[in-house]
């Protein structure tokens, strides 16, 4: 089993580099919320990346520390994305709202930047979530792009907000270790099928050029 979350580990690592480079084929052909999404893309990969070089170069015995680069950078990213795909102006205030809120979760608790912020991630996932919804709701009246992404948003960020959220749990000593293990292989897999879903919208929708369409 430990072979095969490696490969799937593995996978996951070459999918995150693909997948910016097939978006970025189109980055001057398409609409803003594209190039955010492919934004969003480059962003979480180059974080992954930096995070993977962490631990084989063994700089420092855990990347946690990395945290809060991943977990903001995504919540900016996406909430930029949705305000362009739902066009409210009230999604500018609810993420300055949350990033004030981060920055005072931050300044309170600096030891808080070597350890997972489960209210943290609660709160930007959630938030993230809710815009996935509404975009649905959205959808169901008029035409829009990246619904595969949305669906894709919308299970694996719902499924991870509550991962992470038991990660200080899973942290506790008295608690088995294999309960992280478990964490963290149940979200590489919900994160692989994540990134079919980005490559399936991409293949589907903009892989050709508005012109040879």
């Amino acid at each position: 089993m430990e072979k095969f979350f490696d490969t799937i580990s593995e996978v996951v690592h070459y999918l995150s580099i693909i997948y910016p480079i097939l978006y970025l084929l189109g980055y001057r052909y398409y609409s803003k919320a594209y190039k955010i999404f492919s934004i969003y893309l480059i962003g979480i990969t180059l974080i992954q990346l930096t995070m993977r070089i962490v631990i084989k170069a063994d700089l420092t015995e855990t990347n946690l520390f990395m945290f809060v680069y991943y977990f903001v950078f995504q919540f900016i990213a996406l909430s930029i994305f949705y305000k362009k795909l739902l066009n409210f102006k009230w999604v500018h205030y609810v993420t300055a709202a949350a990033l004030v809120f981060f920055a005072f979760q931050y300044i309170r608790d600096p030891n808080m930047y070597f350890r997972y912020n489960p209210i943290g991630v609660i709160i930007g996932q959630g938030i993230i979530v809710i815009y996935s919804l509404l975009y649905f709701y959205k959808l169901l009246s008029e035409k829009g792009e990246f619904m595969i992404v949305n669906i894709g948003v919308f299970f694996y960020l719902l499924s991870s907000m509550l991962i992470f959220a038991s990660g200080n749990l899973a942290l506790n000593i008295e608690l088995s270790e294999n309960v992280p293990m478990i964490l963290s292989q149940t979200n590489l897999l919900l994160y692989l099928i994540f990134q079919i879903l980005i490559i399936i919208e991409w293949y589907r929708n903009y892989r050709l050029r508005p012109a040879q369409r």
